[in-house]
């Protein structure tokens, strides 16, 4: 249920959503106090709650996707499921989805839609996009970052690496969510409602510009740099002598010198060859070979506080397990209470934006709220009637 006094409190979003673009998207719309109701198929529901069973035996992925959101199963190939889902979107202000290419046309057509709910606001996330020779195309995440590029510019020349998160996923539902939101504040000039389509191809082939825009109008192929900067330098990881990983990230001339000054490269300092970035990359193996030898002469809590001193910016190269712990995440209050269908509490991570719900939030088991929602619309339709 929506929680009074949040931005989105009293909307209603209907989420016929699976794996993990549009239930991030509408995770967040929850986040924001939206009221939303996960649509899933009787027969196991959303996929992604059998991904693994790290969490007390739940997905990992499923609970972080779905906490805050209501669960009920339709079938909706049937007469009597599809009967109840337009009931649903007959109340309801957002309706969203990442099916397979042309489900939901079987469902209803945009026109049935709009014609059911003038003011409802449709959103479809997908691969590539209602038109072009690949619309018809089942996508995941891996195969979506191929085709845009992302994985042959990840890792290292000739060894390209999927990221270790799924960025066409992720891009996808974020996007998804800003546009609905943008549509929503439409829909109070107009009265009427949109249709949303969200391409996650076009979100990494957007992320991709800067490297497309270096070849379309510069004739150049930029090789992947691996953990380093593909055209900034340098900009990487430096081991210390203690073997700790530090990222240096020298972003402008100024910082170069200030670099240069607290490692004692006075002859790089003084080389004109390499006052800017573009030269420093010319003369970039020099560059990073004399910045790792110096580097590798000093603790990395040493080096740490002379950079910090100079202001030169720099971070650790953490693990999964230092960045569970991570100072910032225990100071900024990060973590959150998370009930399971068990009972059982666990921790995670809140949204990184205001506004958020200061409750317990709960993971739905599978259509645990099926009876409820079904008996609200039937209350909704008596007093609409008397």
């Amino acid at each position: 249920m929506s929680e009074a006094g949040a931005p989105l409190a009293g909307l209603r979003v209907v989420a016929l959503e699976q794996a993990v673009a549009a239930p991030l998207c509408s995770r967040h719309l929850a986040d924001l106090g939206a009221d939303v109701i996960k649509v899933e198929r009787p027969d196991g529901g959303d996929f992604s709650r059998g991904y693994d069973t790290f969490v007390n035996g739940m997905a990992s992925h499923f609970v972080w996707l779905n906490y805050g959101k209501r669960s009920i199963t339709l079938d909706v190939k049937s007469p009597e499921g599809k009967a109840a889902l337009f009931r649903l979107l007959e109340t309801a202000d957002v309706f969203l989805s990442n099916l397979s290419p042309g489900a939901v046309e079987r469902i209803a057509s945009a026109d049935e839609l709009e014609k059911l709910n003038p003011r409802l606001v449709t959103c479809q996330i997908s691969g590539y996009g209602p038109v072009g020779p690949y619309r018809e195309r089942k996508a995941f995440d891996l195969l979506v970052q191929g085709e845009a590029g992302v994985t042959a510019n990840t890792g290292l020349p000739g060894e390209p690496a999927k990221p270790g998160v799924s960025l066409a996923d992720l891009g996808g539902g974020i996007y998804a969510a800003t546009a609905i939101l943008a549509a929503l504040r439409s829909r109070d000039v107009t009265g009427r409602g949109e249709r949303l389509h969200i391409s996650m191809f076009d979100v990494l082939v957007e992320w991709m510009s800067p490297l497309l825009l270096a070849y379309t109008e510069g004739g150049a192929v930029i090789e992947p740099a691996g953990t380093r900067h593909a055209t900034i330098t340098p900009y990487g990881p430096f081991r210390a002598a203690d073997g700790s990983v530090l990222n240096i990230a020298v972003q402008n001339d100024r910082q170069w010198l200030r670099l240069c000054a607290v490692l004692g490269l006075d002859d790089l300092a003084r080389d004109t060859r390499l006052t800017m970035n573009s030269g420093r990359l010319r003369h970039r193996e020099k560059v990073e070979s004399a910045v790792a030898e110096a580097v590798s002469t000093w603790s990395a809590a040493e080096l740490a506080a002379a950079l910090d001193r100079e202001g030169v910016p720099w971070g650790r190269l953490n693990e999964t397990a230092d960045v569970a712990r991570h100072p910032q995440l225990e100071e900024g209050h990060r973590w959150r209470a998370v009930e399971l269908p068990s009972g059982d509490s666990v921790s995670v991570l809140a949204p990184p934006f205001p506004f958020a719900g200061r409750g317990t939030p709960r993971v739905p088991a599978l259509g645990e709220h099926t009876d409820e929602v079904l008996k609200e619309l039937s209350d909704e339709a008596k007093a609409d009637d008397a």
